[in-house]
């Protein structure tokens, strides 16, 4: 029986960055393929909510199963020598590309594809990601991966952290107190594919207090040169009501070819769902 992978298994090579819990290093497996590998701060240790922070990431890295969430490779949860190795991405993060300018619109369309199936596998395991933003995807080529699992929010730890995620993204409800829900990871992945297709973030703040005025009360500007059922779609996720809000589901058939002819409306269908369903069945 081969044992565990240990922290020690690991050839450090290179500090990558630091984060809320710990820093990140570029390390070699020992069947020499590169991996990223995280390691708790000494404080954590200390405090039992970042230790619990570090052991859900562990936890949920190491047992979700998806092409498009960061793959976890070995890891232990809790202790001094509590770890997290994950498939290192050399291109880096969704963030550190848009730094470079905007992306080709085939290619943040399939992007968005991937992280909204993504997405919605953990919606059906009970799980609200939190933190979703270009800083948590990561990119391969024509392949994106959602990760951090630090602040998800599962059926075992319905409460993990207040407010958790960027306020660049966080939905309306949020801010107001509200709980995380499927539909506010929408709202947040809704602002992600706002940037993707427009360069630009929808809501804009020097402070808190101003983000969260533009999150509540400011209508996005339409999205140009965009495919306009599309638009509506992206629209329809940035709803300011979450019971109004465009699902992922839907969202996903917006990008698929329109049909030739509309598909009746399911009976049990909302009428602020039946109005984005509508939108988006017009023909562009």
């Amino acid at each position: 029986m081969t044992r565990p992978l240990r922290r020690e298994d690991f050839r450090l090579e290179l500090l990558l960055g630091l984060g809320t819990t710990g820093q990140v290093y570029l390390a070699h497996a020992p069947d020499g393929r590169p991996v990223a590998l995280k390691i708790p701060r000494a404080e954590v240790h200390k405090d039992p909510a970042l230790a619990e922070r570090v052991a859900r990431e562990v936890r949920l890295s190491l047992g979700l199963a998806h092409p498009h969430l960061v793959k976890g490779i070995a890891g232990k949860p809790y202790g001094k020598d509590a770890f997290l190795v994950l498939e290192y991405f050399e291109e880096g993060s969704l963030e550190d590309r848009l730094q470079k300018g905007p992306l080709p619109r085939e290619r943040a369309l399939a992007y968005l594809r991937q992280l909204a199936e993504a997405l919605l596998y953990l919606h059906r395991l009970g799980i609200v990601h939190q933190d979703v933003k270009p800083a948590n995807v990561f990119l391969r080529g024509e392949v994106a991966k959602l990760g951090d699992f630090g602040v998800a929010k599962t059926r075992e730890d319905a409460a993990p952290l207040e407010r958790a995620g960027s306020p660049f993204y966080m939905a309306p409800e949020l801010f107001k107190g509200a709980e995380a829900t499927p539909a506010s990871d929408a709202y947040s992945f809704g602002v992600l594919a706002y940037e993707l297709l427009a360069g630009k973030r929808p809501f804009y703040g020097e402070t808190y207090d101003e983000l969260l005025a533009a999150h509540l009360t400011q209508k996005p500007l339409p999205l140009k040169d965009a495919n306009p059922r599309i638009a509506r779609a992206v629209m329809g996720l940035l709803a300011k009501d979450p019971e109004e809000r465009l699902s992922l589901t839907d969202f996903l058939r917006a990008l698929e070819p329109i049909p030739d002819a509309p598909t009746p409306a399911r009976a049990e269908d909302t009428a602020p769902r039946r109005f984005w369903l509508r939108l988006l069945r017009r023909k562009p």
